[in-house]
């Protein structure tokens, strides 16, 4: 990390040396240790393209997750019987009020064809009309006869009944078709389906003994998971971890098992926790090791955070800085530190207890 002011770095490089003293990582031996060491080139130390930033808390998680809730009171049917199943895309896993929506279903349906013979009787009595019309028109001693309350016969009137002939003849194309469209809404809203190839993670307690049960609205059913990828979310608030290109990064961790993880980089987010936009880095698992996460999604875990490099760089202890600055309170943060030790070096990666520092041409 690098300190803004000296007193900040000095503290830091100060915690750092008790931190490494405590844990007795990168030391010698107590009688070797002095307080000061002499400077060193930057070439004895080990030339590296990996480094660890630091370790985090990451969380692992399906690719998507969908928490699902009751549309409204009734029955729910669960065409499934077991709390945790596996179903394809576009199945058809329960139905909300399944005996209420068959029943709207039918009404629509009789409604419909109600609508539509009311239609074709009106059609039926308006191109009789029109026939009259023309028959009258077309008869000198009957054309100046008025025809009916109306008025008296004329081609506007044979105009009038066309156009009404038009209107009734599309009301009988559309017939019923907004009472459909409400009801495909609230069926679809009703049939639950699954939107994707995944896993279906039910929170009611459904058995093959028990597979309807009555809920109020807006009631957690279950979770709908796709779990063809598994990821680990990562929060950032590191400033410098940002400037480091995003495809250098990969996590690692161990299982209480023994068995060692690794993850690449997949993307980033920005998600609202607490009120606050945070920065999450998702870093993805290889296919094969998908179906042995599956059981930690949802777990907290700590994780290595570590970069690797596409160029050789000096991995460089922070505990030598400190010792070999020996206090030089001119010096503000460990980027100042190289410079000051190593003219012409650059620090690439400032990670938990080393630093990643190259000479200029060396990349």
């Amino acid at each position: 990390m690098i300190f803004e002011k000296k007193t900040g770095f000095w503290l830091g490089a100060v915690s750092l040396l008790g931190c490494l003293v405590g844990c007795g990582a990168d030391l010698e031996p107590p009688e070797e240790r002095a307080r000061t060491i002499p400077a060193r080139a930057l070439e004895t130390y080990p030339a590296s393209t990996k480094l660890l930033l630091g370790e985090f808390q990451a969380q692992v998680r399906p690719l998507i997750s969908i928490p699902v809730t009751a549309p409204t009171d009734g029955d729910i049917f669960f065409h499934v019987d077991q709390p945790r199943t596996l179903l394809p895309k576009h199945s058809l896993w329960a139905e909300v009020e399944p005996r209420q929506i068959a029943s709207e279903e039918l009404e629509v349906e009789l409604n419909t064809r109600a609508e539509r013979l009311r239609l074709r009787e009106e059609i039926q009595q308006t191109e009789r009309e029109l026939n009259r019309v023309e028959f009258m028109l077309s008869d000198p001693a009957l054309k100046d006869v008025p025809y009916g309350d109306r008025v008296p016969l004329s081609t506007n009137l044979v105009k009038q009944l066309n156009d009404e002939l038009d209107l009734l003849e599309e009301k009988l194309e559309n017939a019923g078709e907004v009472e459909r469209l409400a009801f495909e809404q609230k069926a679809l809203r009703s049939r639950l389906v699954m939107p994707f190839d995944g896993e279906l993670i039910l929170s009611l307690p459904v058995s093959p003994n028990r597979k309807t049960i009555r809920v109020a609205s807006n009631t957690p059913i279950g979770t709908i998971r796709d779990i063809s990828e598994i990821h680990l979310h990562v929060v950032i608030r590191d400033p410098q971890l940002v400037a480091i290109p995003k495809q250098r990064l990969a996590v690692l961790f161990k299982q209480d098992s023994g068995e060692r993880y690794r993850a690449e980089f997949h993307d980033a987010q920005v998600v609202e926790i607490g009120s606050q936009d945070v920065l999450i880095y998702r870093f993805g698992f290889k296919p094969e090791e998908v179906e042995k996460l599956v059981p930690l999604i949802g777990a907290n875990l700590t994780c290595e955070l570590w970069v690797e490099a596409d160029v050789s760089f000096h991995s460089v202890s922070k505990l030598d800085v400190a010792l070999m600055l020996n206090g030089d309170e001119s010096v503000m943060g460990w980027r100042e530190a190289v410079a000051k030790l190593w003219p012409g070096g650059r620090l690439l990666y400032t990670g938990r207890t080393r630093l990643g520092v190259a000479r200029e041409g060396e990349q």
